[in-house]
C-alpha cells in the first residue's frame, strides 16, 4: 500500500512541470482606469468593465473594441433586468392568483355550510309544525270527550305555547340563516 502511495505522488509530480502555466514578465505601459460595476441576477452575475483609456495612449481601433464590449455587456444587463422583472411579475400574478382561488373556495365552503344549516333548520321547523298539529289533535280529542280537567287543560295550553313559540325562534333563526347566506353569496 505504501509502494502504491509513493508511486502515485512521483508520478503527479512528474506531471505538475507539464501542466503549470507559463508566467511571463511583459510589462504593460498603458495607463488605464477601470470602473466595476456588477449586477446580480437569478443565474449568474454579470461584470461590467468599462475602462477609461488616456487619450494619447490608446488607438482608435482599440477604443471602438471597448466601447462596441461596453456596448454589448450593456445590453445583457438590460435584457437580464428586463427578464428578472418578467418573472418577479409573473410570480406575483402566480401569487394573485391562488390567493384569489383560496379565497373564492373558502367562500363557496361559507356558502355550502349556508345552505346546510338552512335546510337544517326548514327540517326542524317542519317537524316541530308536525309534532305541534298532532299535540293539538290529541288535545282537542281529549277535551271532546270531557276526560280533562281545568288543570290539565291548562298544562296542555302551556306546553302548545311553548312549542309554538319555540317555533317562532326557528323561524327567526331561519330567516337570519337566509340573510348570512345571502350575504356570502354576494
Amino acid at each position: 500500500m505504501k509502494l502504491k502511495l509513493i508511486f502515485a505522488t512521483v508520478l503527479l509530480s512528474s506531471f505538475q512541470p507539464f501542466f503549470a502555466q507559463n508566467t511571463t514578465n511583459d510589462t504593460v505601459k498603458l495607463a488605464t482606469k477601470t470602473t466595476i460595476t456588477t449586477v446580480t441576477t437569478v443565474r449568474d452575475t454579470i461584470v461590467k468593465v468599462v475602462p477609461e483609456v488616456s487619450n494619447a495612449l490608446a488607438t482608435d481601433s482599440e477604443k471602438e473594441a471597448l466601447q462596441k464590449e461596453a456596448k454589448m455587456l450593456n445590453a445583457k444587463m438590460k435584457e437580464e433586468k428586463k427578464a428578472l422583472k418578467e418573472a418577479k411579475k409573473t410570480e406575483e400574478e402566480l401569487k394573485d392568483f391562488e390567493k384569489e382561488q383560496k379565497a373564492f373556495e373558502k367562500k363557496q365552503d361559507k356558502i355550502l355550510a349556508g345552505e346546510k344549516s338552512v335546510s337544517k333548520l326548514k327540517n326542524k321547523i317542519s317537524n316541530e309544525e308536525k309534532s305541534l298539529e298532532n299535540r293539538k289533535e290529541k288535545f282537542e280529542n281529549k277535551k271532546s270527550r270531557g276526560k280533562l280537567s281545568s288543570t290539565d287543560i291548562e298544562k296542555e295550553n302551556i306546553k302548545i305555547s311553548k312549542q309554538q313559540i319555540k317555533i317562532n325562534k326557528l323561524n327567526e333563526d331561519l330567516y337570519k340563516a337566509e340573510d348570512k347566506l345571502i350575504e356570502t353569496r354576494k
